[in-house]
């Protein structure tokens, strides 16, 4: 995936939000696919949340990518 090598550099937040934008989601539809609320998901994009391990895994799943490629381990 060519958006993967990218943004590996980017901070977690930085990267959903090109995740997102790359999968022409809105934000609304973003939280939907995570299971979160719209406001839940602007803060993550914001980098004023820090997502759980388990929204982790289904931001990832909503990705198709691995949790390790978005959040520092």
């Amino acid at each position: 995936m060519i958006i993967k090598k990218l943004i590996n550099n980017l901070p977690w937040n930085k990267k959903i939000e090109i995740l997102r934008v790359a999968n022409s989601w809105t934000q609304e539809e973003a939280a939907e696919k995570c299971n979160t609320n719209q406001k839940m998901y602007w803060n993550w994009e914001k980098g004023k949340n820090y997502p759980r391990k388990k929204s982790q895994a289904l931001i990832a799943r909503a990705y198709k990518v691995k949790v390790e490629d978005i959040f520092p381990v």
